[in-house]
């Protein structure tokens, strides 16, 4: 879930954090300098009021010593006798002073104490409560003012007066003693209080700094875990596809903006490979149309330097055999009237006859035959400009096919056409006929005696396709590399002469189409596909049909 978060919120609570854990420790730090300074100003506010209260308890003592050595001084006064010089008037003299300077003192000492004692009531004291302070000194300064009132009273020192005066004198002490008790027992406790908050400060420090570790802990795991971790899951990823690991996926786990990033460095990678994936098959295709074409260049030379030399050589050998033909049919007429004549001056004996008539009909086949070559040749060389018109290649096809079914030898054969009402081709139809027909009668003589050819015409993209298709003896790699060259033959009889495909390739490349050998070997049958444009503005159009029809064929063959 938290992995789904977003950087900017992810940032957010690691900054909240960091300002928690400042906070806390400057929370903890100036929490226990507050203290420190609470108890120090404590500790110096009752630095002054124990001496204060020392002095109190001291002039106190101080107080009841003198009125006490006064009184020894007065009883022994009385119990010598009075002489012109007496020592004893001058020291009691002494000690009455005394007394009264202590009495000043004192006044002055509890007048200081509770001025400071109302100085520091804005101020929580650590020893002992400024109420319980203010009201033992209130008592002590009403116990000296009754003192002093008792003193300041016209009547005579009696023995009753001075029991009385000794008993307040021995109050006030145990007043002052009483508050200085009280501040020595405030010490104490104030002793055993800071001892507590001490340990309970050390407590609460030792809880931030733990508090603080942890959630730093806890900042840098998830830092890890959410930052540097994708990012460098990121980095590592773009290196890899960068070194051209292009299948390779960033997968961050994450759903922020660094998952996006990764999704969108995984869409380009995937982009840029399927580009490459188009641009090597590009140039496998356009390899292979080089390869194509630098095939049908050079076989269209060589097709032009054998088209020059065979009407050169039928030119000069076609009047030579058509004599030597029309010779041997002259002899084998001559022949046959002598032995018909039954005139007595024949001379040759009956197996000669008859071996001559056979030789002289073996002299005029093969020179009619060699004459039939010749007239491929010149066919062959006589390619030239055509005339070309809207054909209908559906009824030119029908054509064909209802001729050949009439031949004695393809009677047993199966001829199945698979074609459209009509399928228009801007061709000459003399030519592109005699094209079918070579194509139709090559499938029919590679086929056995129950096989079947089916001959199919479509339109697809202004163009016109003849695909003429045999479950024959098939064609190798090799027969489909060699199958347009001349004088090239694979028959099975023997009797080919290698130029009818030839003649039927040069006719379609004329006519700005293309013819195209299938088969997957020998004995699994074979396939011709010619195509022609509808028009003679769609012949570019063929020319790219031409190449995407290569670039598949060229693959299952390489495969």
């Amino acid at each position: 879930m938290v992995k789904r978060w977003p950087i900017r919120t992810k940032l957010i609570i690691a900054l909240t954090l960091l300002s928690a854990v400042v906070l806390l420790l400057a929370s903890s730090g100036l929490w226990g300098l507050y203290q420190y300074r609470k108890l120090a100003n404590s500790i110096s506010q009752r630095a002054v009021e124990i001496p204060l209260a020392n002095d109190l308890s001291r002039l106190a003592l101080t107080i009841r010593e003198s009125h006490i050595r006064s009184s020894e001084i007065d009883n022994q006064e009385r119990m010598i006798e009075t002489s012109s010089f007496d020592p004893l008037f001058d020291i009691a003299a002494l000690e009455r002073d005394r007394f009264t300077e202590t009495l000043l003192s004192f006044d002055l000492a509890i007048r200081k104490y509770q001025t400071q004692i109302q100085e520091a009531t804005e101020q929580q004291s650590l020893l002992v409560d400024t109420a319980r302070q203010q009201r033992s000194l209130g008592e002590i300064r009403a116990s000296f003012d009754s003192l002093e009132e008792f003193l300041r009273a016209p009547l005579p020192l009696d023995f009753s007066r001075r029991a009385e005066l000794e008993k307040r004198l021995d109050g006030l002490v145990d007043q002052t003693n009483d508050h200085l008790t009280a501040i020595h027992t405030g010490m104490a406790e104030f002793s055993t209080e800071v001892r507590g908050k001490y340990r309970t400060s050390i407590g609460i420090a030792w809880v931030s700094i733990i508090c603080a570790l942890l959630i730093v802990v806890v900042f840098l795991i998830a830092f890890r875990s959410l930052v540097v971790k994708p990012f460098r899951t990121l980095i590592v990823g773009s290196r890899l596809v960068a070194g051209g690991e292009f299948h390779h996926v960033i997968d961050l786990g994450t759903d922020d903006e660094l998952s996006e990033l990764a999704s969108a460095m995984n869409d380009m990678t995937r982009r840029f490979r399927n580009a490459l994936q188009q641009s090597d098959k590009l140039c496998a295709e356009l390899d292979h149309q080089v390869r194509e074409r630098t095939r049908e260049v050079i076989q269209n030379e060589q097709l032009a330097s054998v088209g020059f030399l065979a009407a050169g050589v039928a030119h000069e050998i076609n009047n030579p055999l058509a004599t030597i033909a029309w010779s041997a049919e002259s002899l084998q007429s001559r022949l046959v009237e002598m032995a018909g004549s039954g005139d007595g001056s024949q001379s040759f004996a009956p197996d000669l006859t008859q071996q001559l008539s056979e030789n002289l009909r073996r002299i005029e086949d093969e020179a009619y035959r060699c004459k039939g070559i010749t007239e491929k040749l010149l066919d062959f060389s006589r390619l030239s400009e055509i005339r070309r018109a809207k054909t209908d290649l559906v009824e030119l096809v029908h054509d064909v096919v209802a001729m050949v079914s009439t031949v004695g030898k393809f009677r047993c054969k199966t001829i199945h056409v698979d074609a459209p009402e009509q399928a228009f081709a801007h061709v000459n139809p003399q030519e592109i006929r005699q094209v079918v027909l070579n194509l139709v009668t090559n499938a029919l003589e590679s086929v056995d005696t129950n096989g079947a050819v089916t001959v199919s015409v479509k339109m697809d993209d202004n163009i016109a396709t003849v695909v003429v298709q045999d479950d024959g003896c098939g064609m190798t790699q090799e027969v489909m590399q060699h199958l347009f060259e001349p004088f090239f033959t694979r028959r099975r009889d023997g009797t080919g002469t290698g130029l009818g495909l030839s003649i039927t390739y040069r006719i379609v490349s004329q006519h700005g189409g293309s013819l195209i050998p299938y088969s997957d070997g020998e004995g699994c049958g074979s396939r011709m596909e010619m195509s022609l444009p509808i028009s003679p503005e769609c012949e570019d159009n063929l020319a790219s049909h031409r190449f995407k029809v290569l670039a598949p064929a060229a693959t299952s063959h390489a495969a």
